[in-house]
């Protein structure tokens, strides 16, 4: 069951962070950012309402404070990443090193792992490769690749985190992270003078932005608390699929051979590590 709501967070994260990027092409990524954390917190109360929690400790408050305050570094450079590099190139990265980082801390920490486990992580890694370079070798898009490789970092921080929250604490830690990032977020955008609310339609955006970002963290937090975190973080990071999809559809985005080659080795290996 909790491979449904990790599969779930995957479509919701993919959907988000097209419509994220593609705002922060217009708006500034600490405004989107800003206005996507707040937009999303009715559908964290409802949430609240309907997934009760018996006990609520110290420790699950901080982890999900700190994790709060690593997602959103990680939400900041993934947004500016797409907005200024390829989203079809960007959005495979972070779930590749997402997901990879995740297996590796759960094997660390006394998971299991199989041999088929581990060639996805290599093919994982290869894959960035790919994806960094063009047929004839040449760098590209190096800045927007960085960002893209932070934010896979920032949002393995976030999954283990909130990984070892207890079940018991059902989606409190949420609460607590987003008590972190909802501050800081307006305090940067302030200091840009960017944190005026958008306006239509790209508020339309933002706030698909922010419901579907929700979404999909209260659905792997579910998972995380409730399952493996090696499988469900893998599942969940398969959302580049959606983000690729989008952008194909929407943006015409056309990759090269090899740049195709290593976005599809970048899904195969998500697919190997949720074996």
């Amino acid at each position: 069951m909790t491979q449904v709501f990790a599969l779930a967070a995957a479509a919701l994260y993919g959907v988000a962070d097209f419509s994220g990027g593609l705002a922060s092409r217009t708006l500034s990524v600490w405004r989107v950012s800003a206005w996507s954390q707040v937009v999303g917190v009715p559908l964290l109360v409802v949430g609240l309402l309907v997934v009760r929690a018996t006990e609520v400790t110290i420790v699950d408050v901080a982890l999900g404070a700190a994790a709060g305050g690593v997602g959103l570094v990680g939400l900041v450079l993934l947004y500016s990443a797409l907005a200024t590099g390829t989203m079809s190139i960007v959005a495979p990265t972070v779930g590749a090193l997402a997901a990879s980082i995740s297996v590796a801390w759960d094997v660390a920490t006394g998971g299991s792992i199989v041999a088929i486990h581990w060639v996805g992580i290599a093919m994982s890694i290869g894959a960035v490769f790919l994806l960094a370079f063009d047929r004839g070798g040449a760098p590209v898009e190096r800045v927007p690749l960085l960002k893209a490789i932070g934010a896979g970092v920032s949002f393995a921080v976030f999954f283990i985190a909130m990984s070892h929250t207890n079940e018991a604490s059902a989606l409190w830690p949420v609460v607590a992270a987003r008590s972190v990032s909802i501050p800081l977020a307006f305090l940067f955008a302030l200091k840009a003078s960017e944190a005026a609310p958008p306006r239509k339609p790209l508020l339309w955006l933002v706030v698909f932005t922010g419901m579907a970002d929700m979404g999909a963290n209260l659905a792997i937090m579910i998972a995380v608390q409730r399952g493996p975190l090696g499988v469900n973080a893998v599942l969940s990071s398969l959302y580049p699929a959606f983000t690729v999809m989008a952008a194909y559809v929407v943006l015409r985005e056309r990759p090269t051979m090899q740049q195709r080659i290593g976005i599809l080795i970048a899904v195969v290996a998500v697919l190997l590590l949720s074996l």
